[in-house]
């Protein structure tokens, strides 16, 4: 049953929603919020993306950047991971090349859908992919955080800065990220709404772009989990609980799916890990991020290192705090597999990383209700400042043969 209000899911949810200003105003000024925060959320990240763009094409031509050897539209198009996505996209996956079903079909797919009309190129059709799905996620992002917080300030403030955290660049390339965000947020903003179905049918989608889903499987998971309990506790019907567990069902389809195609491609059915264990990007529990990370304060090895693990150490010091913050607990999982999964997965691509944590919204929320009592002048020369940072960042990794 769909429900436009907060969620009853559990203390904590209680508890945030007891907080925030949204249950202090009537359900028809909430609406008409709501109705203005698309604008105001996709404008802020666009700029976010304007200015990341522009301090690329300013710093590729530089000399500590020509190893790049690339363009813009080159950088945004041709580079690391695009490359697979385009071919992948024009040609499908290939035979015998190890590697490639790390890279999940839904966004080549999406990209095919559009490459067809006469006109559009493959890079083109890509970069429309990722741009779309930008703008939507960004509207989700703040969709979520008024519906946690009440605060439109607080909310777009999580549109903007989840468009300038590192490793953000990738928004603007021919990368999967973007559309597992949109993907993600607005089925996390279905959990917090009470809309199973669509929580559960965009779960299902986010399956099938990125690994990353697993996060998602179990927020969806956990939420009904905790809705099945409270039915249960109150005596209501039995049927209330069909589109909860529909979710679930529905949930998990996307990824299992993909596993099963790579298992019957391979002839093993571990083939989806197997497949990454070929190219050093396996689970291996942490030990090799452990390694790195001690290299990096006690070896002294290159700068590039060095940069990319404190980065990644700050962002999982955010992650750990935003999990004391009073937000529904499948939010508080969710964020914390996502770190679980960028520590345990093998540090060849120590780099990558931080794009890893981008789908993290709820570090989003902590920081931008830690900035929302700033001053309008003061938050937009900051954001500014980042989104010009989180682009050198990127290209300062790159320029060492880390991929973003």
């Amino acid at each position: 049953m769909s429900h436009a209000g907060p969620p009853r899911g559990n203390a904590s949810a209680l508890t945030a929603d007891r907080v925030s200003s949204a249950t202090n105003r009537p359900a028809g000024a909430l609406d008409r919020v709501l109705s203005s925060m698309p604008a105001a959320a996709m404008g802020v990240f666009a700029a976010t993306r304007v200015i990341t763009l522009f301090t690329a094409a300013y710093l590729l031509p530089q000399r500590e950047f020509r190893p790049l050897h690339s363009s813009l539209w080159g950088w945004m198009t041709g580079t690391f991971d695009s490359n697979w996505y385009a071919f992948i996209a024009a040609h499908g996956y290939p035979g015998h090349a190890v590697g490639t079903f790390k890279f999940f079909p839904g966004y080549p797919a999406a990209i095919d859908a559009i490459a067809w009309i006469p006109g559009i190129s493959v890079a083109a059709a890509g970069i429309v992919v990722t741009s779309v799905a930008g703008l939507a996620a960004a509207w989700g992002i703040a969709r979520l955080g008024l519906r946690l917080t009440g605060d439109p300030r607080t909310s777009v403030l999580m549109a903007a800065l989840w468009g300038v955290a590192p490793g953000a660049m990738v928004l603007s390339m021919m990368y999967s990220e973007a559309l597992f965000c949109a993907l993600a947020v607005w089925a996390l903003v279905a959990l917090v709404e009470r809309r199973w179905l669509t929580a559960g049918v965009l779960c299902l989608a986010a399956g099938l772009v990125h690994s990353n889903a697993v996060a998602l499987i179990g927020a969806v998971a956990v939420a009904a989990l905790i809705c099945v309990v409270e039915s249960a506790r109150a005596g209501r019907p039995r049927t209330e609980l069909a589109r909860p567990v529909a979710a679930v069902v529905l949930a998990p389809l996307g990824f299992i799916a993909w596993w099963v195609y790579v298992a019957v491609r391979l002839g093993r059915l571990d083939g989806l890990t197997w497949d990454q264990a070929q190219i050093h990007e396996s689970f291996d529990w942490g030990s090799s991020t452990l390694r790195t990370i001690d290299h990096a304060f006690v070896k002294l090895p290159s700068p590039y290192v060095l940069i990319a693990v404190l980065a990644l150490l700050a962002a999982l010091v955010l992650v750990a705090w935003s999990l004391t913050e009073p937000t529904p607990a499948y939010l508080r999982l969710y964020s914390l597999v996502l770190a679980v999964l960028a520590v345990t997965v093998s540090a060849t691509f120590m780099a990558s990383k931080l794009r890893l944590l981008l789908p993290a919204f709820p570090v989003a929320l902590l920081l931008a209700k830690i900035l929302a009592p700033a001053r309008t002048y003061v938050l937009v020369p900051l954001i500014a400042f980042l989104a010009v940072a989180s682009a050198w960042f990127t290209l300062f990794l790159a320029a060492s043969g880390k991929a973003p």
